[in-house]
């Protein structure tokens, strides 16, 4: 659980530094408040409630709209990206101990994210996107090397979100392998991200689990179900926490 709220806390601060490379230096308790308030939207069917949780929290204290649904937008997609990363590092591990899984496939996404994440496309999107609503967008676009420095603080909230369902895995079975229940834990998390319409990943993630873990079947419903109602029990508490922060509406 410690290790688990630390990886969630550490991806709203990865958020604040998103805002502040777009220009927002907004305080620190305060992102992290909008951060767990926001998310819980991600429960809801459809991926688009986080971004409009998270979105409007920004807006209503003070962050320009397009500023912060463009720092929530990228966050995602910085996260996620650090998050194939190190789901890159351990997969030797995972391909010696289990061999290939189909849904290994996911990391396919890495380079086709890191390219859409170039500062001229970001440039083409934002161009495009005041198109289409017929109004300059004010946005500013960070550089390459900005968006590798921001992409390599998320990596940390990986390694906790790893080692915290390893923790659970060693704690049903002494013998779980610490890099292939790391890989399959972040692996879960990318596909259940992948899935938009399914809620929070349920079910896809303790599915890639039980494929990638090599963990006996028992065990790994066991790991799967247990890790994730240790996130829930974070996301629920930081949000209650985060509330009086965030503002009543």
């Amino acid at each position: 659980l410690v290790l688990a709220a630390t990886g969630m806390t550490m991806i709203g601060w990865g958020w604040r530094h998103v805002l502040r490379v777009l220009g927002v230096d907004a305080p620190l308790g305060g992102v992290i408040a909008w951060y767990y308030v926001g998310e819980i939207g991600k429960y809801v069917p459809g991926g688009v409630w986080p971004v409009l949780g998270r979105g409007e929290l920004a807006r209503h204290h003070g962050v320009p709209r397009s500023r912060a649904y463009a720092s929530v937008g990228l966050s995602l997609a910085l996260l996620y990206l650090a998050a194939m990363f190190v789901a890159a590092a351990f997969l030797p591990f995972a391909l010696a101990g289990s061999g290939f899984s189909p849904w290994m496939l996911c990391l396919l996404a890495l380079p086709v994210g890191l390219g859409l994440l170039h500062p001229a496309v970001l440039g083409r999107v934002a161009a495009l996107a005041s198109r289409l609503l017929r109004r300059e967008l004010v946005v500013d676009i960070p550089s390459w090397r900005q968006t590798l420095g921001l992409l390599a603080r998320y990596v940390p909230a990986w390694l906790c979100i790893g080692v915290a369902t390893w923790c659970v895995a060693r704690a049903v079975d002494p013998g779980a392998d610490f890099a292939r229940v790391c890989f399959s834990a972040i692996l879960s998390w990318i596909a259940g991200f992948l899935a938009v319409p399914v809620p929070g990943g349920a079910g896809i993630r303790e599915a890639v689990l039980y494929a990638s873990s090599g963990l006996s079947k028992d065990v790994a419903v066991t790991v799967a179900v247990t890790a994730r109602l240790g996130f829930v029990l974070v996301d629920v508490v930081g949000a209650l926490i985060g509330a009086p922060l965030a503002g009543r509406r």
